[in-house]
């Protein structure tokens, strides 16, 4: 199994770009991608359904910030994900093939106390998208990602 990145996942609800803005100035990141909700829905998926007032809220962003990356959103991190504070970070694994991405998939659920939020499925931005929660209680996300196109 081969890991392409770990990443940080901030879900913030409306205040994603202030704090895009925030983390390029403190820590000299550089905006490698980013794509508002009424982008997504032009040029991925015409079907999505955004609430109005949302149509600019950005539904992926990517920081390089030195050797890290950040990614941030306005969106919840899974579809019935109610804001609240410790929810809106989570790791965020990605893999270079949805082999690898299914194995440490695998790897995780084996533990008792882990919980299955999304199950992996195929979707606009990723070949296997999947969201546990480990049994210390962090949300992991795990993704093989479509290519980026701005």
């Amino acid at each position: 199994m081969k890991i392409k990145a770990f990443a940080i996942f901030l879900s913030l609800n409306g205040k994603a770009e202030a704090a895009i803005q925030f983390y390029q100035k403190v820590f000299n990141g550089k905006l490698l991608f980013k794509i508002t909700n009424q982008e997504f829905k032009q040029k991925l998926n015409p079907e999505m359904d955004i609430p109005t007032g949302h149509e600019h809220y950005i539904s992926h962003s990517v920081l390089q910030i030195g050797e890290s990356q950040l990614q941030i959103a306005d969106n919840p991190i899974y579809q019935q994900m109610a804001f609240q504070k410790g929810n809106t970070i989570s790791l965020s694994v990605l893999t270079d093939d949805v082999e690898s991405a299914a194995a440490i998939y695998q790897q995780i659920i084996q533990y008792p106390d882990s919980q299955i939020i999304q199950a992996p499925i195929e979707n606009d931005f990723a070949d296997f998208s999947a969201a546990i929660i480990d049994p210390f209680g962090v949300l992991i996300q795990i993704n093989k990602e479509k290519p980026f196109e701005n």
